[in-house]
């Protein structure tokens, strides 16, 4: 009983980092005004959109598969490995619970009737919101990965208590932490690129050796 009660804290405080930031990605699928008609903005919001939710279709993907594995696995190893297979479950749970309610919200906003339009000043702030919700789940991700080392470690200490257990959980940070790092680092490059047609100037910025330039067209 000890063990699943420091297993759901342990859970539970590495878990509201990604709640707390996951939702708020799902933030960005609702926005509060699109534009009525149909016109470039329009159209980059809807592929921001669909960017999201095949995002949200490859986290749930994750997530059942850990659920459907080590769900199996679990009761059917020992050692580290039980424990690994144990950490497993409660990540799968909590990514299916948060890419499934995004991606419903996703739907949501594709049905739900546009409320006039935001302008460029709107999809820009929607953008760089999207952006930044996957620099700092990023930045969480890392966490999770030192923290998996960190226990690993832990592990190590001829005084630790039930080192496997140590060494279960922190095997599955690694792995759980590695992939959102992937997912989450995937997932701002696709939006970042996307993104450079709202940025025109900025896109027309050149590096070079000692100098930036900005080209400018001539029509």
């Amino acid at each position: 009983m000890r063990h699943l009660v420091f297993f759901a804290c342990l859970l539970g405080l590495l878990a509201a980092g990604p709640l707390r930031a996951q939702s708020g990605a799902a933030d960005t699928l609702r926005p509060a005004a699109r534009p009525a008609a149909a016109g470039p903005l329009a159209a980059f919001d809807a592929e921001r959109r669909r960017f999201d939710q095949r995002g949200l279709a490859a986290l749930g993907s994750w997530a059942a598969g850990n659920l459907l594995v080590s769900g199996v696995a679990t009761g059917q190893t020992d050692g580290s490995a039980h424990y690994f297979h144990q950490m497993n479950i409660g990540w799968g749970a909590i990514n299916l619970a948060l890419a499934a309610s995004g991606y419903a919200a996703a739907r949501r906003a594709a049905r739900a009737p546009t409320a006039g339009p935001t302008g460029r000043a709107g999809a820009v702030r929607g953008q760089l919101r999207t952006e930044n919700i996957y620099l700092f789940n990023a930045g969480l991700d890392v966490a999770y990965v030192a923290t998996g080392l960190f226990l690993l470690e832990k592990s190590h200490n001829p005084a630790a208590d039930n080192p496997n257990r140590w060494r279960g959980y922190g095997q599955s940070l690694l792995l759980q932490g590695g992939f959102l790092l992937l997912f989450d680092g995937a997932q701002y490059a696709a939006h970042h690129r996307h993104g450079q047609a709202l940025y025109p100037l900025l896109s027309r910025v050149r590096l070079g050796p000692g100098a930036v330039a900005v080209v400018l067209p001539l029509r």
